[in-house]
């Protein structure tokens, strides 16, 4: 103690304890856990709200009201803090794209806007169960043609909205259920096929089957399905592409579905034989 009656004393640190510290969850827990989450999801979540599946995915997509319902189940509390990391009005770029009928458009955009968001989740005690961070910026494909100014809200609710629903997966433990959320990406959510595009059983032959899961994989196959819906393309001719790529070799088939994604028009060889 001083002549003058203060006390000064060393600032007492913050303990904090490595996930190693901390005491584990038993097996049963686990499953109590990830029991909850599907109770959860069968009697509260409704598809197209809370989640969606995309065609060719394992697993349904969290979307942010799935996330919500997470959160409350297990009494969790986010805490976002967002940066904005470039921030160039004047900025200029341009860029290209193949639209789904071949063509290709090119353009310039004027100014660049980025946001890096971070979700924190604690619990009831404050402990911190997860933390991710994600980017949203205004060269992302459907914010390019609208003016800089009109979308600085919207990159940077999307930037929250990643890095809360990644957040909540890890700290639920959920990401054996759910996939990241994928609802900003509304190519890859297409209804459901109509009866006469879904996949016809393949013939049992030894050739066909021994093709099967090495270049035609299940994602390329419905992506496959997608394609031809949007191109109108006949039964027939979508039934001779499909016994086209499951007696070829894997590198004829990745060939094929590169220039899809190039947007060429791979269907041309089969429909002169579909009549």
């Amino acid at each position: 103690m001083s002549i003058t009656g203060v006390v000064t004393t060393l600032p007492i640190s913050p303990v904090v304890l490595p996930p190693s510290a901390m005491p584990p969850f038993s097996v049963s827990d686990i499953r109590k856990r990830t029991h909850a989450v599907q109770e959860i999801m069968r009697g509260v979540m409704k598809e197209g709200t809370h989640y969606g599946t995309i065609p060719g995915t394992p697993k349904p997509s969290l979307w942010k009201a799935g996330a919500e319902v997470l959160c409350m189940t297990f009494r969790l509390a986010p805490l976002l803090e967002s940066r904005v990391t470039v921030d160039d009005p004047e900025a200029e770029w341009s860029y290209t794209s193949f639209k789904r009928d071949g063509n290709i458009v090119t353009g310039i955009c004027i100014g660049y806007f980025e946001v890096e968001a971070t979700c924190t989740i604690a619990g009831l005690n404050g402990e911190t169960f997860s933390r991710c961070s994600a980017r949203c910026c205004s060269r992302e494909a459907k914010y390019r043609s609208l003016s800089l100014f009109d979308i600085r809200n919207t990159v940077l609710k999307m930037a929250e909205k990643r890095a809360f629903v990644s957040a909540v997966l890890m700290a639920t433990g959920a990401s054996d259920i759910f996939t990241q959320d994928l609802e900003d990406f509304p190519e890859l959510m297409d209804p459901a096929l109509p009866k006469n595009m879904e996949p016809k059983p393949r013939p049992a032959s030894p050739t066909v089957e021994s093709k099967v899961g090495q270049g035609l994989t299940p994602k390329r196959e419905a992506w496959l399905f997608r394609a031809a819906q949007e191109a109108k393309l006949p039964k027939e001719a979508l039934e001779k592409c499909l016994e086209h790529l499951c007696l070829s070799a894997p590198d004829v088939v990745k060939g094929f579905f590169d220039d899809l994604a190039k947007r060429k028009n791979v269907f041309s060889p089969f429909l002169g034989t579909a009549a």
